[in-house]
């Protein structure tokens, strides 16, 4: 994109065709507006009529964060100024969705050949394409963990997209686990389980994302039980993605961990810095950008632990660079990625920074929090570190118990459940939890 018009178009096209409105809603409320200002953080979007204005801020907003973010590939601010004099609206789009290159970007095919392969996550994308080759006799189930944002869903949907293109008839079914537990709910209220035990139990293959979140959730579970029973004894293939092995998912039923390991279970680990220069440069590839090989290396030196957030800051410096019709620099960079850069730390301080602000907010000393003391206010301080730590830098349970005075594997996973069940049942102690984290990340 090269002009604010032309942005204006493919958010356009995004509230036209995600949005959810009928064409008079859209003609009414949203095609008065144009772009007045963008500086790659917040954007004005202009209207001259007082009552539309009021309406249109009020109600479409969200709506309208939500397409530019779709088109952008990251968040930015939406701000709405009524005008003295009527602007000319920007055009409509009348071209298909297809000519516009913003949302071919936004919505890839998620498939085998576009996936950066490397020494962490080489074994999970081996095992995905062995199982999209082989439904039901490679691996089954297959699992694949690792933390947000390292490439699960597309590994997933590269597999669903390989199924689909060898067995157009086949019934694959991706769905994430929140889809899943929604249509239970749904089937359930409407009294008919038989309907939803038909199209799960029917399935060629079925690829559930993030199941970590059925967890604790005993109807959903237990009818996860049933469905995957069914499946496996008919030699169909089930594919899982966790952000932690089967188990160590919180709170999740014996019965469905000892079924989770049953084929092969996956992980894939933070990229390392070669793998993360070639992940920009692929990015920069599909989005036709120039990057000088400089600005690759600043970019892989400062985000480090997540493949979506490489690609996120490569499509912003885009943006950018494309609004201000100037190349890529190291100033413009950091601008870009500035909110990515407190993430990069090494895992050792941000493991102390953790400890530090633990002590500070729970009065127990950092020493008091590492050591083998059992007072309850030292354990309680103890398991909330060890339970931050593990979130916000991934670290094993193993190495989180070397790190408090060699506490076994079991203990520090119990520690994280307990906590996890906490901040369940206690909303002022989640609170205090994500406080916690968000001090360590504004340091």
């Amino acid at each position: 994109m090269n002009s604010l018009s032309e942005l204006w178009e493919a958010v356009c096209t995004y509230v036209k065709t995600e949005g959810g409105l009928t064409n008079t809603v859209f003609t009414v409320w949203i095609e008065p507006l144009h772009i007045e200002t963008f500086d790659g953080e917040t954007v004005v979007l202009g209207m001259d009529n007082e009552f539309r204005y009021g309406i249109v801020e009020k109600k479409f907003t969200p709506l309208l964060k939500e397409a530019f973010f779709g088109v952008l590939g990251f968040e930015v601010d939406v701000r709405i100024e009524l005008l003295e004099k009527k602007k000319e609206p920007a055009p409509a789009p009348a071209a298909p969705v297809e000519k516009t290159d913003a949302l071919l970007i936004n919505n890839p095919d998620n498939s085998f050949e576009n996936f950066v392969v490397g020494k962490s996550n080489n074994y999970a994308y081996a095992a995905a394409k062995k199982v999209a080759e082989n439904p039901g006799k490679a691996y089954n189930p297959l699992f694949i963990y690792g933390k947000s944002g390292l490439g699960k869903t597309h590994l997933l949907k590269a597999i669903e997209n390989y199924m689909r293109r060898q067995n157009a008839d086949a019934s694959i079914i991706y769905v994430t686990s929140e889809k899943f537990t929604n249509d239970i709910i749904e089937h359930i209220r409407n009294s008919n389980t038989y309907e939803l035990r038909e199209k799960y139990r029917r399935a060629d293959a079925l690829l559930v994302d993030d199941i970590q979140f059925i967890a604790g959730k005993n109807s959903i579970e237990e009818e996860f039980f049933h469905t995957f029973n069914s499946l496996t004894e008919e030699g169909k293939q089930i594919v899982l993605s966790s952000d932690n092995p089967p188990q160590e998912i919180p709170k999740l039923a014996d019965r469905l961990k000892n079924r989770f390991v049953w084929g092969l279970t996956a992980d894939i680990q933070p990229p390392d810095f070669e793998m993360r220069m070639a992940i920009i440069k692929n990015k920069a590839e599909a989005i036709s950008f120039d990057i000088p090989d400089n600005i690759v290396e600043f970019i892989a030196e400062q985000v480090i632990h997540n493949v979506r957030e490489l690609e996120g800051a490569v499509k912003k410096l885009q943006a950018i660079c494309s609004l201000l019709g100037t190349p890529p620099t190291i100033e413009i960079t950091k601008d870009a990625i500035k909110e990515l850069m407190n993430t990069t730390q090494p895992v050792s301080v941000v493991r102390e920074k953790i400890l530090e602000n633990v002590a500070a907010v729970t009065g127990v000393s950092v020493a008091n929090i590492v050591s083998d003391k059992r007072d309850k206010n030292i354990k309680d301080a103890r398991q909330t570190a060890m339970y931050i730590i593990r979130e916000m830098t991934g670290m094993s349970l193993e190495e989180i118990g070397e790190a408090f005075n060699g506490k076994t594997h079991s203990t520090v996973k119990h520690s994280i459940d307990c906590v996890a069940e906490r901040m369940d049942r206690d909303k002022d102690y989640r609170t205090l939890v994500e406080n916690i984290i968000k001090n360590v990340q504004e340091i």
